[in-house]
C-alpha cells in the first residue's frame, strides 16, 4: 500500500492556489487599470465633442460668409469682421464653377 505524502506546514498540508491577499491585490491592480482606461475614453470623448462644436461653428461662419458675398455681383474692397479683403471671382473656362478669392489688403 502506497501512502500520501503530504509537506506538513503546521498541522496542515501545503494547500495550492491563491491566498485572498494575492487575489485582493490583484483585482485592485486590475480595477486601477480599468480607471486610467475610462479617464482615457472620457477625456477622448469630450475632445471629440469640444471639435465638433468648434467646426460647427466654423462651418456656420463659412456660410454666413457665403451668403453674404453670393448676394451681390460684387468686385473690389470687401469689409469682413472688419478687416478689408479684395474680392476676386474666379471660374472655370467653361463657366460652370464659379468661387471667389479674399485678399487680405
Amino acid at each position: 500500500m502506497r501512502k500520501a505524502h503530504f509537506k506538513i506546514l503546521g498541522n496542515y498540508p501545503q494547500q495550492q492556489g491563491f491566498t485572498l491577499l494575492e487575489v485582493l491585490v490583484a483585482v485592485l491592480i486590475l480595477s486601477l487599470a480599468y480607471v486610467a482606461v475610462l479617464q482615457n475614453f472620457s477625456q477622448s470623448n469630450a475632445n471629440i465633442f469640444r471639435l465638433e462644436k468648434g467646426r460647427a461653428t466654423d462651418l456656420r461662419e463659412a456660410q454666413a460668409l457665403e451668403h453674404e458675398l453670393r448676394g451681390a455681383d460684387r468686385a473690389g474692397e470687401v469689409m469682413v469682421q472688419g478687416q478689408k479683403f479684395v474680392l476676386k471671382k474666379i471660374g472655370s473656362k467653361d463657366g460652370e464653377l464659379e468661387t471667389v478669392r479674399l485678399e487680405k489688403r
